[in-house]
């Protein structure tokens, strides 16, 4: 069939790279509000099932994972750029929760978002 229809092919690939483009453009615009999967899926008009499958073939990651790591690296920049406060950062970048942001952002950078601070602030200092 894909030898006799190939521009179907190419349509249906095409479109699956439209919907993973389109979520990772949603998740930057809106990184910073309380979203979820779910919430990406029904912007796109998909099934949740659908964008994890196509989000992970694309991306090698699963929705989930694209959205915490976009949101700490954005934080990343928010403490290294800023004075803010780690729990105002936290809401800045999508989590109510500080202590929830800073397990996450230990678990992932093996130091506290002070630490990662000060550590970026010797750097400069140097």
């Amino acid at each position: 069939m894909v030898t006799k229809f190939p521009r179907q092919q190419i349509d249906l690939q095409e479109k699956q790279k439209s919907y993973t483009d389109l979520a990772i453009r949603y998740i930057e615009a809106n990184y910073s509000q309380p979203i979820n999967i779910s919430s990406i899926a029904d912007a796109l008009h998909i099934e949740r099932t659908y964008l994890y499958r196509l989000f992970k073939e694309r991306t090698g990651m699963s929705p989930k994972d694209f959205l915490i790591t976009y949101r700490l690296k954005r934080s990343c920049s928010l403490l290294t750029e800023t004075t803010q406060p780690i729990k105002v950062i936290a809401l800045s970048v999508g989590y109510e929760d500080a202590l929830y942001f800073s397990r996450l952002f230990k678990h992932t950078y093996h130091c506290t978002p002070t630490q990662y601070r000060q550590s970026h602030q010797l750097t400069i200092l140097s």
